[in-house]
């Protein structure tokens, strides 16, 4: 697998990180897969993705969120706006897009970030797969707090709430250890306006659902405490695709792709991709 780092202008100034991982030589490349992170992390936790989807073919692309990781332009942790996210992610497609079916891989937040896009026009791609998709606030949020999120959002944009719990990503301990030794991860607490953001965006992806026609393929752990399968289900009966799966790994966490399960579900994915090129 071969490895080449550049950076996009994102909207407002802010200087978008971007990786790109290609197969050897010997691979011929049949699809392109555009990967898009979940909140407080970034593209680079997803070198062992992309080892998997090169080996059975695909170039994969990811970037590092406005106030993630290495993109730079904006404090870490902050969404000035979630709109600007889907913007900047179609703007990478853009950059991506060639003669190859092309497929969008997002995790967490990057799921909701992939939803939004495909709801804007699918039409440039060959399928999506939804990771354990930030659609619904978790169950352990209590439905007050949202509303109270959504009205401090607008007046104390600023205000810090919340932190996610690094010991939910995976019950994997070394992976717990690695996000929260992770120099490029943001571990402190949300701000309120990037809760309203959120949840603004949720109740849309949710609401908008039927706008997608593509293949999709969501997939989700049953155990997850980030985020809620619940909406992964009701994104699924939601979208008007003909050709939509839904996957739930019994007792699983959040980060998939990160849990002892991993293998069976990056082997799911490849074949998923591969069964639509």
């Amino acid at each position: 697998m071969e490895t080449a780092e550049s950076t996009l202008a994102g909207a407002r100034g802010v200087r978008l990180h971007t990786v790109t991982w290609s197969p050897d030589e010997s691979t011929d490349i049949a699809s392109d897969v555009v990967l898009v992170h979940g909140f407080g992390e970034h593209s680079g936790r997803y070198a062992h993705v992309a080892e998997a989807l090169t080996a059975a073919g695909s170039r994969v692309s990811a970037l590092d969120l406005r106030g993630h990781g290495r993109t730079t332009g904006l404090r870490r942790g902050d969404i000035d706006g979630f709109d600007l996210i889907v913007d900047d992610v179609s703007a990478f497609v853009d950059t991506v897009r060639g003669d190859r079916p092309l497929f969008v891989y997002g995790h967490s937040m990057g799921g909701l970030a992939a939803v939004r896009l495909a709801e804007r026009d699918d039409s440039r791609f060959a399928g999506l797969i939804i990771a354990s998709a930030a659609l619904a606030p978790a169950e352990s949020i209590p439905a007050p707090l949202v509303a109270v999120v959504n009205v401090v959002g607008k007046l104390a944009p600023g205000l810090r709430t919340i932190a996610l719990d690094g010991n939910a990503v995976s019950r994997d301990q070394q992976v717990r250890d690695d996000y929260d030794r992770d120099p490029y991860n943001f571990r402190g607490k949300l701000t309120a306006r990037t809760g309203r953001e959120m949840n603004v965006a949720m109740a849309a992806a949710l609401g908008e659902a039927a706008r997608i026609s593509c293949p999709i393929l969501v997939v989700h752990g049953t155990a997850d405490a980030l985020t809620t399968p619940g909406g992964s289900e009701r994104l699924v009966a939601g979208v008007s695709s003909a050709d939509k799966t839904l996957r739930l790994w019994d007792g699983a966490y959040h980060e998939l792709h990160h849990e002892p399960e991993r293998d069976e579900v990056l082997a799911t994915i490849t074949d998923w991709i591969a069964a639509h090129r």
